[in-house]
């Protein structure tokens, strides 16, 4: 029965370099994940922002209209228009963002690189959330 578990327990490395920075930076240093991110305060509130605009259009969608605009880099017209659940994309590509610079900042060793990641994961939530609440706002029709 050991040797079962111990089988279930091997994880699958698909190279010696993913195995040897697993064993390194990650497997020893698990909650080391958290104590080493810069702005820790800024990126949670970044987090809950996301959330929050996710939750506030996934309730309001009785008040949207079946269609709203929201690819202003198209060209005019039917173009731009996308269901209005999609205004939560931007949201979540923020949230994706978000933990791919986390992930990668963990990795990194120098102070100001970590700093530029977490900084430019907040200022695409900021951008992200303004897009969003201002086509919200319009749609409403306040």
């Amino acid at each position: 029965m050991k040797k079962k578990q111990k089988k279930a327990e091997k994880i699958y490395f698909p190279s010696k370099r993913v195995k040897k920075l697993w064993d390194e930076k990650i497997a020893k240093n698990k909650d080391a994940l958290i104590e080493n991110i810069p702005f820790k305060n800024p990126l949670i509130i970044a987090v809950a922002a996301n959330i929050l605009i996710i939750l506030i259009i996934l309730l309001l969608q009785g008040f949207f209209p079946p269609q709203v605009p929201l690819l202003y880099g198209l060209p005019e017209g039917e173009s731009q228009l996308v269901s209005s659940l999609s205004l939560t994309i931007p949201s979540l590509i923020s949230l994706l963002v978000i933990v791919l610079n986390i992930f990668i900042s963990y990795l990194l060793k120098e102070e100001f690189f970590k700093k530029v990641l977490i900084i430019t994961a907040v200022g695409l939530t900021i951008f992200s959330a303004t897009t969003t609440i201002k086509i919200a706002l319009l749609m409403i029709g306040f």
